[in-house]
This record gives structure tokens, C-alpha cells and sequence, in this order.
């Protein structure tokens, strides 16, 4: 996971180098969360294999408590989200607006385009969302050639030619109400509803996920905690035979 990630940073900087400045420049590059996430893993994973085969119980303890922690946090991030989900959404909504609509085209990661071409959604709220682009907003001084539209991965038919090539141009005008624009070229449904959606149709699915990623946690620390006890038990044996 860490090489993917080094290996996607160093080709996307290749071109164009990122400076990051916000945590929404961590969250939005996919690169650095693989490595962050590679690290955390490797090195709690490395402290475990450790503790293992030293038999040292500070590593051992280190390692399953780690693992305890993750998993308080897993659960209480769910209980949370589900709680106050009315707070989640709006805080997820006005942090995507900041991080990939009104920054869109200063990244090169086109992280936004794959979300509307794959989930088939135009905008985080609806497609108005463009609108506070500076490229896209339908101001009369904004003197871009984007103006007014929105981008192309919002469009059913992207390649309405069949060349292999994008239509940039295909969302032109989306968001000029003063001429007559038919809607059903893009898609309506913003980005949070759509995913909303698409996760309820999945359900089965995701629960299949979560369960295949919380057995492997749950077991991690049981044989961690149960590995802790033989070494004490061993430890108890040698300290009253000697």
C-alpha cells in the first residue's frame, strides 16, 4: 500500500507539483492517504510480528491496543455519523464544496470528474454547484470560455462524436437561465445524494465489507491478548522454578 502510494504521488508530481497547504489537500489526494494509511498498518503490523516472536509483552500490548483503539474508533465514528447524520451531511457537503468544487481545475487529480463520470451525479448538492466555480460561474465579468457550463464528466454523452475524445463543451450554458438548455444532457442529482443512494441500493454489499474488515480486527486482538497471557503464565512458572 505505502509503494502504490509513493509510486502515484511520484507520477502525479511528475508534471505537476501539489503543494499541500490544507487537510483537504491530504483527504482529496488519494496518494498520501494510501501511504498514511500504509504506514499506520505497517508499523502496528511490524510492533505485533515483533512482540511475537521477542515475546515482548510492551510490543505485544502496543500492537492489540492499537487495534482496540481503531476499532473504538470505528464504532464510534458510526454511532456518531448515525446520531447527528443531519450535522454529518451538511459538514461533508460544505467541506466537498470547498475542497473539489471551488478548487476544481486547480488539481490535477481530476479526483471530481471520476465521482460524476462514475457515480453519474453533476456537483455535490445538484449541478448549480458549479456555479461557485470560478471558471464555471455565469457571472456576466468572468470572462472564461467555461462560463456558464458545467464539466464534462457531468454529461450523459460525453462522446457524442465517438472520436475516443472528451466534449469539453458538452455542459455549455447548464447554468444560463437566460437561454433555453435541455438538462437531460447532464446529470441532475448531486454527488452526496447520488452516493446516498447508490450505498442503500449496496447495502448487502457493504455489510459483506465491513464484516470482512472487522473479523480480521477482532481476531488480531483476541490472539494478541491470548498470546500476552501464555507469556505471563510462562513467565510465572520460570520465576517460581528458579
Amino acid at each position: 500500500m505505502i509503494a502504490i502510494g509513493v509510486w502515484a504521488f511520484i507520477e502525479k508530481n511528475k508534471y505537476y507539483y501539489q503543494d499541500i497547504k490544507t487537510i483537504y489537500d491530504v483527504f482529496l489526494d488519494l496518494s498520501i492517504l494510501l501511504m498514511i494509511v500504509g504506514g499506520f498498518i505497517f508499523i502496528v503490523g511490524f510492533t505485533g510480528c515483533l512482540g511475537a516472536l521477542r515475546e515482548n509483552l510492551l510490543f505485544l500490548r502496543i500492537f492489540y491496543g492499537c487495534i482496540i483503539l481503531v476499532v473504538l474508533a470505528e464504532i464510534t465514528a458510526a454511532v456518531l455519523a448515525f446520531v447527528f447524520k443531519d450535522s454529518v451531511h451538511r459538514v461533508i457537503t460544505d467541506s466537498l464544496q470547498e475542497g473539489m468544487i471551488l478548487r476544481y481545475q486547480d488539481d490535477e487529480d481530476a479526483l471530481m470528474d471520476w465521482f460524476q463520470e462514475t457515480i453519474k451525479c453533476c456537483g455535490i448538492k445538484s449541478y448549480k454547484d458549479w456555479n461557485s466555480n470560478i471558471y464555471f460561474n455565469c457571472t456576466k465579468d468572468n470572462p472564461s470560455g467555461l462560463r456558464c457550463g458545467v464539466p464534462y464528466s457531468c454529461c450523459k454523452l460525453q462522446d457524442a462524436f465517438n472520436t475516443g475524445l472528451s466534449n469539453v463543451l458538452c455542459g455549455a450554458n447548464a447554468l444560463n437561465d437566460s437561454v433555453t438548455f435541455s438538462t437531460s444532457n447532464i446529470y441532475m442529482t448531486g454527488c452526496v445524494d447520488a452516493f446516498v443512494q447508490l450505498a442503500e441500493q449496496n447495502l448487502p454489499i457493504i455489510g459483506g465489507v465491513i464484516l470482512a474488515l472487522g473479523v480480521p480486527q477482532l481476531l488480531g486482538i483476541c490472539l494478541g491478548r491470548l498470546l500476552d497471557g501464555q507469556i505471563q503464565d510462562q513467565m510465572v512458572r520460570y520465576r517460581r522454578s528458579h
